[in-house]
């Protein structure tokens, strides 16, 4: 027969594993339901969707017309399209430039190098809105307002020194004797960055291109000062439309949320074990 000093310890330990877990299931379901109450939505018959009490599980009548709508009679496919190219290109090439920049700050040693960093940091000081007007004024003496690719440049004038500090932390857990080894063994400077260091820093480049794609293909404001034509609308400025003076179809508004959503999702899971490894071990120096 188990004593009671051995049972006792055992049950504590179980409560407290059923207790944690029930605080982990608690935390997710909060952190899951809106996009579950965002998908129950958009399948709801417009009748439905402001009763009250409202249903939390979906109806019979449930359809998917909207989404069908959605497709069919708006630019939905299009605006995916270009917050796709846009957020995508903006991501690789800001982490590009980027890990550039965090490379040089991070190995050499050069006059201003402190006040560069200063100085990128400060970029973030400044609000969005205070910069639309002279990038307005640049962009349209250059032809860049209503195309994607001058929505990128918008984009990357802000990211790139984000991405070079997130990659600056991540360069500097790096051993400086790997490179010197790739040295002495003839490889250039630019190989080094690209076969070892880069190599290295999957986590952190895989965690600045997510935060840059994620920005990008959100962002609202300067999509919206310098898009024009609907062909080059983005997700962002696809979904502010449906919003009417009169009417505001919820069914629809919430389909294309669900639809906006995945991408991100799908990216975000295609990443995660980069982004783990990034958060827990935060570079490769021990």
């Amino acid at each position: 027969m188990r004593s009671v000093e051995t049972v006792g310890p055992r049950i504590t330990v179980a409560a407290g594993r059923v207790a944690f877990a029930a605080a982990v299931l608690l935390l997710c379901s909060v952190g899951v339901f809106p996009f579950y109450w965002m998908f129950v939505t958009s399948i709801r018959p417009s009748t439905e969707i402001f009763e009250f009490p409202p249903r939390v599980l979906p109806s019979a009548d449930s359809v998917f017309t909207p989404y069908l709508t959605l497709f069919e009679e708006t630019g939905l496919a299009q605006w995916l399209w270009n917050s796709a190219a846009v957020s995508i290109a903006t991501a690789f090439f800001a982490c590009l430039f980027g890990a550039m920049a965090a490379y040089a700050l991070s190995r050499f040693r050069f006059r201003g190098r402190e006040a560069s960093q200063v100085a990128l940091l400060a970029t973030q000081m400044f609000p969005a809105i205070l910069l639309a007007l002279p990038m307005f004024i640049f962009f349209a003496q250059l032809g860049l307002l209503d195309s994607l690719f001058g929505l990128s440049l918008a984009y990357l004038a802000f990211l790139i020194p984000v991405a070079a500090v997130l990659l600056k932390a991540f360069f500097d857990a790096i051993p400086v004797e790997l490179e010197e080894a790739s040295l002495i063994d003839g490889a250039s400077r630019i190989q080094t960055l690209f076969h070892i260091t880069l190599r290295l820093s999957l986590p952190g480049l895989a965690s600045t291109f997510l935060f840059c794609f994620i920005i990008s293909w959100d962002e609202f404001l300067f999509a919206r000062i310098f898009i024009r034509q609907p062909d080059n609308w983005t997700v962002s400025l696809g979904l502010a439309s449906f919003s009417g003076e009169f009417v505001t179809p919820w069914d629809q508004v919430m389909a294309a949320a669900t639809i906006i959503t995945l991408p991100a999702a799908v990216i975000f899971l295609a990443l995660q074990r980069y982004l783990v490894r990034g958060l827990t071990a935060g570079g490769i120096k021990g």
